[in-house]
């Protein structure tokens, strides 16, 4: 899974924070860093597969083990805030063994593709992944 870095919230927009989380997760993956992947999901993690948050730290661990190198190439889509401290986010993340600069790269290259659509939470001015779904994504998604 994607899973995402805090962000604060300093001077930015909400929406400006939640793009800026999008960046700081895909640098914590590609550094492999699972500490700060999992400080991006909250306490109270659950979803509709039935996983929480241990199950989720244990996928973030597998994938970093499985990859020797992670590389993303994201696109953040629609972000709503259905209250003032909790948003929805819709992602594309393509997930490579090498760079990928631009989705017309995405074409020629083999990568898993996924659309991930987040619910967060900001507590203490940070922003947290209290809930998640993923598919596989198209490659009109990343456009």
């Amino acid at each position: 899974m994607l899973a995402l870095a805090a962000c604060s919230g300093d001077s930015s927009s909400p929406e400006v924070e939640i793009r800026a989380l999008v960046v700081q997760a895909q640098t914590a993956a590609e550094e492999r860093n699972v500490g700060d992947l999992r400080a991006l999901v909250a306490d109270d993690y659950a979803d509709a597969r039935g996983y929480d948050r241990k199950v989720v730290e244990n996928l973030i661990r597998l994938h970093v083990l499985r990859n020797q190198s992670i590389h993303l190439f994201t696109r953040v889509g629609d972000i709503a805030f259905p209250q003032a401290d909790r948003a929805t986010v819709k992602v594309a993340a393509a997930m490579a063994g090498r760079p990928v600069a631009s989705a017309g790269e995405l074409v020629g290259v083999n990568a898993d593709l996924y659309r991930f659509d987040l619910e967060l939470i900001r507590r203490d001015g940070k922003w947290q992944v209290q809930r998640a779904a993923w598919e596989p994504a198209r490659l009109d998604d990343f456009w």
